[in-house]
């Protein structure tokens, strides 16, 4: 059972984010929701690292729990911020890499997903924060914040798949091998 908590951790996040969909953002429900969903992401981590349970199978279900959960974080926070043009532009450009960088792991390495880097974790976070941040302030400033994390985030991956000689799901850094 050790074993296959972080990935029933994992899986709980889906129904979770899609429970997002009909909550109205920013209500109460959204917001719990939305915190079962950031909890269910840091344990699963937490808890594959302590029981050693990593796998490729894991490690892709949490990229898909992850592509899922900022989807419809988009799609219900979108008309909450109105972003403008600029900001939309800025965001597509940030999807684009990271697509790039998915795509180029598949050609590269036969595998689709993301790197559990160091600056996609803080991405991460501030991602998880946003929605709070965005409740108390009001401010666009906080997305730039995350946009500008995001872009240095999406550009290192993209060189890592690049660069790297194989694909590894856990490596923290550019210039970190293993």
């Amino acid at each position: 059972m050790k074993k296959r908590l972080p990935n029933i951790l994992t899986a709980l996040r889906f129904p979770l984010a899609l429970g997002l969909l009909p909550a109205e953002a920013l209500s109460a429900t959204f917001l719990v929701l939305y915190l079962l969903c950031c909890l269910t992401d840091a344990l699963d981590g937490y808890f594959a690292r302590r029981f050693g349970a990593y796998s490729d199978t894991g490690a892709r279900l949490d990229s898909a729990a992850d592509f899922l959960l900022v989807a419809v974080l988009i799609f219900k926070l979108w008309p909450v911020i109105m972003p403008g043009a600029g900001l939309a532009l800025w965001i597509a450009g940030v999807a684009l890499v990271r697509f790039a960088a998915a795509l180029t792991a598949r050609i590269r390495f036969g595998r689709l997903g993301f790197l559990h880097t160091f600056g996609n974790k803080l991405t991460g976070v501030l991602l998880a924060l946003y929605p709070l941040a965005l409740m108390l302030t009001q401010s666009r400033w906080v997305l730039l914040v995350i946009l500008f994390a995001a872009s240095l985030s999406a550009v290192e991956e993209l060189f890592i798949e690049l660069t790297a000689a194989e694909w590894d799901p856990n490596r923290a850094f550019l210039f970190k091998k293993k």
